[in-house]
């Protein structure tokens, strides 16, 4: 599930200083980020509670952002959404029992939600410059 955003920003705009805002608001909110970060690109990945129990649960949250710096504007485009475990939570859910059915909605709840997370998160960073 992809999607993208875009805004424009500051002719100085630092695409560093974005990646280490991110990286530390999400961080402070649980999350496992990893980061690339060059003058006019950046990709970050953003992942909480991935893997183990909470994949057959569905309620791991996760995404990647590649943001672009281009003529005066931030192209985000997100990717590599954390999906796999919902289905899975969903499909065992609906065979066996209906707790990992009703987590994995919650999970797509939360995982469908995190782009516009994002997003708002960084609109807060580029209107604070």
């Amino acid at each position: 599930m992809a999607n993208t955003f875009m805004t424009n920003v500051p002719k100085d705009f630092d695409m560093r200083y974005l990646g280490q805002r991110l990286q530390e608001i999400y961080q402070a909110k649980g999350f496992n980020v990893s980061m690339v970060t060059g003058e006019t690109n950046l990709r970050i990945q953003f992942e909480k509670n991935c893997g183990g129990v909470n994949m057959l649960l569905g309620l791991g949250r996760g995404i990647t952002a590649n943001c672009i710096l281009q003529n005066g504007s931030l192209i985000v485009n997100y990717s590599d959404g954390d999906w796999t475990g919902k289905v899975i939570g969903l499909a065992i859910g609906w065979v066996l029992c209906l707790i990992p059915f009703i987590t994995a909605i919650v999970g797509c709840v939360q995982q469908s939600s995190l782009p516009k997370e994002v997003n708002n998160d960084i609109l807060s960073i580029v209107n604070g410059l």
